[in-house]
């Protein structure tokens, strides 16, 4: 018998087979997907300028899920930070130490259980960034708005964590996080988030506190309220956000507060804005600083846009805030000095892809 012959018969043997075995009763997805963001950035520190290519928040991951029965299911999340630039630090993710290594630092991972109560998962998830991306038009980008609001140190994402996710229930959803001490007094942290969607209307509130791990210091509290609304191509939004204890010292507050648009012009193109303020800590008059970001988004495909996109933000004479920080890679911008006005223009490419690795297994 012919080797081709032979193949064919396996074929056939091999189809016959699966269409009378009984494959297993409950569904499971494999996920294999990714983010790859490169960008061309001109920077201007007020005491040096540069070009670079920076890696922005560039990632890897996978997740799954599988249904144990009719009410539980299964799922996870593994996900890197990915370094395109191979710098080996300021990729966005959290700046760890990486040098000549493409992957940098873990992103959301977590091991988790769903059913029609909800969900509870495991690991390393959102702590401000919670809220941070309800409305954020220049997330990753130069002008993120995490370069304010997370300005004074709040953890983007928290490790060791228990999160509960609630059903969404008329448009409305509860997420509570919790860090136990694990050893340490005074280092627990909590966050808990409310979210409303209905038809273009989404409004979340969130109330957050980090532990300072050292008895006597106070924690870093957070409260912050967002909202946005979509009509047709164009939509608009904000959040406001209070700050208590900065920097581990009681009673200096701070408020925060932003505000953008964004409009579609024909199919691909989007224009965009977005303005956020910074308010003074008390007892500090010069902590102020304003930051202003506007762009042009384009999307070549589905999955690829281009971007121009420009930042500035202006501080006052004790703040240095930088408008290329949060989400975007730094690598090789010197340190801004307080009372510095910076300012950075870029061009970046967008790739996202999340492709099945395990088809889905249905019921016999």
């Amino acid at each position: 018998m012919s080797k081709s012959r032979s193949a064919s018969l396996y074929i056939e043997i091999l189809g016959v087979l699966s269409a009378s075995l009984c494959w297993p009763a409950w569904a499971a997805d494999l996920n294999l997907y990714g983010v790859g963001h490169l960008s061309f950035d001109e920077m201007d520190t007020g005491a040096s300028s540069s070009t670079y290519v920076h890696s922005n928040s560039s990632r890897l991951g996978i997740k799954g899920d599988q249904d144990l029965n009719d009410f539980l299911s299964v799922y996870i999340q593994y996900e890197s930070g990915v370094d395109l630039t191979v710098h080996g630090t300021g990729d966005g993710n959290g700046g760890a130490t990486s040098a000549g290594q493409i992957f940098t630092r873990a992103r959301d991972s977590f091991l988790g259980l769903k059913s029609s109560y909800g969900s509870i998962q495991f690991g390393r998830v959102g702590g401000l960034n919670q809220w941070l991306y309800d409305y954020n038009l220049f997330a990753d980008q130069v002008g993120d708005l995490g370069n304010a609001f997370g300005g004074d140190g709040a953890p983007g994402r928290l490790d060791n964590s228990v999160m509960y996710i609630s059903p969404t229930v008329s448009g409305i959803r509860f997420t509570l996080t919790y860090v136990p001490d694990e050893g340490t007094r005074d280092q627990h942290d909590f966050v808990a988030k409310a979210d409303y969607v209905v038809s273009g209307l989404k409004v979340g509130a969130g109330y957050a506190k980090f532990g300072s791990g050292i008895v006597g210091i106070p924690s870093l509290q957070m409260y912050a309220a967002t909202a946005s609304y979509t009509l047709d191509l164009f939509n608009v939004g904000g959040a406001y956000q209070h700050e208590k204890n900065v920097g581990g010292i009681s009673a200096a507050d701070r408020d925060q507060a932003t505000f953008g648009a964004a409009v579609q012009l024909g199919t691909n193109l989007t224009v965009k804005a977005q303005y956020t303020w910074s308010g003074a800590v008390s007892g500090a008059p010069g902590s102020t600083t304003r930051q202003l970001a506007a762009g042009l988004d384009y999307n070549l495909a589905s999955t690829t846009a281009i971007y121009f996109a420009y930042a500035h933000t202006s501080n006052a004479a004790l703040t240095a805030f930088s408008p290329f920080d949060y989400g975007h890679g730094d690598q090789g911008v010197p340190p801004l000095l307080d009372g510095k006005t910076a300012v950075a223009y870029t061009i970046g490419l967008i790739y996202k892809f999340d492709v099945s690795i395990l088809r889905p297994l249905s019921k016999t």
